[in-house]
């Protein structure tokens, strides 16, 4: 619930002060192979005039207290693509730098988000939904 919060402050506040800027809020359906990395939902805020863009969900809050800034990969007609980077911390000390990609495809609004470990790590985790314009 704090990051709902959180993400509405944060969208207003951004909205307020960049006519351009586009916030989406994402809702998702991670599955238990999505390793607890890729969350519920997500807020995802940007301008494509300044080229800026930041993410935010409740894994960025418990390790980061805040939104990340994420890169606009890939902008078309057909989607748009955010990449950024969490490091994250286990019990025992070690840190992990997990590398995300959401694509948001515009046609119908849905989204898929990936998430990789960094450090030549396989596999990785991906969940799929919908967002909508706030």
């Amino acid at each position: 619930m704090q990051v709902l919060k959180l993400a509405g402050l944060f969208a207003a506040s951004l909205l307020a002060g960049q006519a351009q800027a586009v916030t989406l809020d994402c809702t998702l359906k991670p599955s238990e192979s999505s390793g607890g990395y890729v969350t519920e939902r997500y807020i995802l805020d940007y301008n494509e005039a300044e080229g800026t863009a930041v993410a935010v969900d409740s894994l960025i809050q418990y390790f980061h207290g805040g939104p990340v800034p994420a890169k606009l990969s890939d902008n078309t007609a057909k989607k748009t693509v955010f990449t950024w980077t969490v490091l994250t911390t286990s019990q025992s000390g070690q840190v992990t730098k997990m590398q995300f990609r959401a694509a948001v495809f515009k046609s119908d609004n849905s989204i898929t988000v990936s998430a990789t470990p960094g450090g030549g790590y396989g596999g990785g985790f991906e969940a799929r939904g919908k967002c909508k314009k706030v």
